[in-house]
């Protein structure tokens, strides 16, 4: 359960306007732009946890009760949490995102739709799976329109590296998905290389298929960006990576 001095001294923040230095998050460019973005009368409650250098270890924010736990990478304004939680009330969601400005005013709208079985977290989603996840503890991972950092120079900055399949396999269980939409075509490109030539996963065009039936809150859908590429009418690709059997 979500108690104790060491998740209060997780929500700790600094003076309004003051820039706080947090080696795990890049600094510069368009990730710190979002991060500026203020989100005014906003009142997320125990529903957004400020990871700092420090980030509280998945166990600690995971209510008691929830036996499936599922991470978003990126969740902007939280419409797929939001969808989630409500879709699978015996599942704890949270929503990892590096913009405190989108993680405040998703982690509010969470707090208003009564729903307790979410949180939003401001950290570096990598990061966090690698160091703050046990092994096998994740039922599924969702990564919807991540930033593709078009910049050759800011390629790594990029979730899809040839580093993450390791880093998936270790915190999802055997049988779990990563879950991936992405409208850049040369950014899906890579994922399915990165992905595609991971020994410990293979590509699920069944479970694809079986999620968009589902409806919101699933997989894939809903996101904002989701919503506003469909308009524009985008090529939208999704993919199901299972995690091969330990």
């Amino acid at each position: 359960m979500v108690h104790g001095p060491r998740y209060a001294a997780a929500q700790m923040t600094a003076p309004e306007g003051t820039p706080v230095y947090n080696p795990r998050m890049h600094q510069g460019g368009k990730l710190a732009f979002r991060g500026r973005m203020q989100e005014g009368g906003d009142d997320p409650g125990s529903f957004l946890v400020f990871g700092g250098k420090n980030p509280p270890p998945l166990t600690e924010l995971v209510p008691a009760g929830h036996q499936h736990v599922e991470i978003e990478i990126g969740p902007g304004k939280g419409a797929f949490v939001l969808a989630a939680t409500a879709a699978k009330p015996d599942t704890f969601v949270l929503g990892i995102e590096a913009a405190s400005g989108y993680a405040m005013l998703a982690a509010t709208k969470l707090r208003q739709s009564g729903l307790t079985n979410g949180r939003f977290l401001v950290d570096n989603g990598k990061l966090y799976l690698q160091d703050r996840v046990d092994e096998a503890a994740l039922d599924a991972v969702h990564v919807y329109f991540p930033d593709p950092w078009p910049k050759r120079r800011h390629q790594g900055r990029r979730f899809f590296t040839d580093d993450v399949p390791p880093v998936l396999a270790r915190v999802l269980r055997s049988g779990a998905c990563l879950y991936v939409a992405t409208d850049n075509a040369a950014y899906a490109g890579q994922i399915a290389r990165v992905m595609g030539s991971a020994l410990d996963f293979v590509r699920d065009e069944a479970e694809e298929a079986r999620v968009k039936l589902l409806g919101p809150g699933h997989a894939f859908s809903p996101t904002n960006f989701e919503r506003k590429y469909e308009v524009e009418g985008r090529v939208i690709r999704r993919y199901a990576f299972r995690r091969l059997a330990r």
